[in-house]
């Protein structure tokens, strides 16, 4: 008998796998449902535009042969869209990949990446892999990115820090001022990537542009996504925005042809089409903010966000408090595996009728 795990490194044998939201048929498998409201994993709940799903169509005509490696007319589109050059853009199956090329790339045995403690669990996994380099950093009592404490924790072996902001699965974020201190703070041998990945449902008039501070901090990476606010999750397509010197050591640990033929078209799409965003984030931010006022009413503690979520936490048990809702048809997150507490919990932002589904559930259950 062959003794597998021995042939693992102990970065792998210690990672439990990345644990999603449970999808909706599943949830309508085990509970006999009907009907299930899935706010667990900050989906887009409009879904992707009739002139996307078209060029979806148009391109699965062509499923034969395989994607164009360098995406050349996403590329010059997204460039031309950014104000940036093509060769400063990194594309990814999800942001999520930028994130690991970044890791993968940089990072050497004895090196580490700091990250915040309390934010996508992603960064906790990937670098537990990768020779167990990171180095979580606590958030603020305001549920924030502790920049300086951050910036304090970056040392000679430190190759790579990555800032969520928004940031997940707390929604708040770090002002300009404040990120431009961190950016100071930081030795430009640092590669410093910004998760942006809920940068279209910002309104906070002091958020920082990222793309704009790129000539003074050729060490900045902006990553960005179409996941979420252009409902393209399901296809995986996102990328990071860096110098051109970088972005071209990373494209060798790029996968070939890691963005599908049919995520290609769908982005592309939407760029066309972008000015559905400005009125997307409108009706998130109003419905964010209705949630929010209905969910303190129950007596819930809501943290203010940015993005297309709520942190809120509870007096009980959140997993408890879950799990009644997952008979009730009402699919949320909670925060354990965040580190933030038995209470904690995350609801994401669906359409009226969901969230008053949500609201309702939640009144029913506390009383």
């Amino acid at each position: 008998m062959i003794d597998f795990k021995g042939l693992f490194r102990p970065g792998i044998l210690a990672t439990r796998p990345y644990s999603p939201g449970k999808p909706i048929c599943e949830v309508r498998r085990e509970l006999g449902l009907g009907s299930v409201v899935k706010l667990a994993s900050n989906e887009n709940p409009e879904g992707p535009l009739p002139e996307v799903l078209e060029a979806i169509a148009r391109a699965s005509r062509d499923l034969n042969r395989y994607p164009d490696s360098s995406a050349f007319r996403l590329l010059e589109a997204l460039a031309a869209h950014l104000g940036v050059r093509p060769d400063e853009i990194i594309l990814g199956n999800g942001s999520n990949e930028v994130i690991d090329i970044l890791i993968r790339a940089l990072v050497s045995p004895g090196e580490n990446v700091v990250f915040s403690e309390h934010s996508f669990i992603v960064y906790a996994l990937t670098t537990k892999v990768h020779f167990e380099c990171g180095r979580a950093v606590p958030l603020t009592a305001g549920d924030r990115h502790d920049l300086p404490a951050m910036a304090a924790a970056v040392d000679e072996s430190t190759k790579l820090v990555i800032v969520c902001n928004p940031n997940n699965p707390t929604g708040t974020y770090n002002t300009r001022d404040e990120f431009l201190g961190f950016l100071r703070a930081v030795p430009r041998r640092v590669v410093v990537a910004v998760d942006e990945a809920y940068y279209e449902y910002v309104t906070a008039p002091d958020y920082p542009q990222t793309l704009t501070m790129r000539d003074e901090y050729p060490n900045l990476v902006a990553l960005r996504t179409f996941s979420k606010i252009h409902s393209l999750a399901g296809l995986r397509i996102g990328y990071g925005v860096g110098h051109a010197d970088l972005v071209t050591e990373l494209h060798k640990t790029r996968e070939p042809f890691n963005v599908n033929s049919l995520s290609q078209a769908a982005a592309l799409a939407c760029l066309e089409h972008w000015d559905i965003v400005p009125k997307r984030a409108l009706r998130n931010e109003q419905e964010r903010e209705r949630v929010a006022r209905g969910l303190a009413a129950l007596g819930f503690s809501v943290t203010p966000s940015q993005a297309n979520f709520l942190l809120v936490r509870c007096a009980g048990n959140a997993g408890q408090l879950t799990t009644a809702l997952l008979h009730k048809g009402v699919i949320v997150r909670p925060m354990h595996a965040f580190g933030l507490g038995e209470g904690a919990l995350r609801i994401s932002i669906g359409l009226p009728e969901e969230n008053d589904r949500c609201l309702a559930a939640l009144k029913e259950i506390l009383t």
